[in-house]
């Protein structure tokens, strides 16, 4: 897909190894299906939540939890493209 370029999300095999069966796939499609101001106000709600929950625990990394749900470091930047 388009964003997964933009994004420039790195391919191994051939393959994106993030957004194409992971929880970021479903922002990419939201992305593609809801209206600019309604993802954007659900990229706002994940992003507090994300936020949220890195605040409250010591036992995990923004970085290990942004990998562990399929998201790269740049996925904030989806709603520019």
């Amino acid at each position: 897909m388009e964003l997964h370029v933009k994004l420039g999300i790195p391919k191994e095999r051939g393959l994106y190894q993030c957004g194409k069966n992971d929880l970021f796939a479903v922002v990419i499609a939201f992305r593609y299906l809801l209206s600019k101001q309604e993802f954007l106000e659900f990229k706002r709600v994940l992003t507090a939540q994300v936020d949220n929950f890195l605040k409250s625990t010591t036992h995990i990394s923004e970085e290990e939890l942004l990998c562990a749900m399929g998201f790269p470091a740049n996925w904030k930047k989806i709603s520019l493209y």
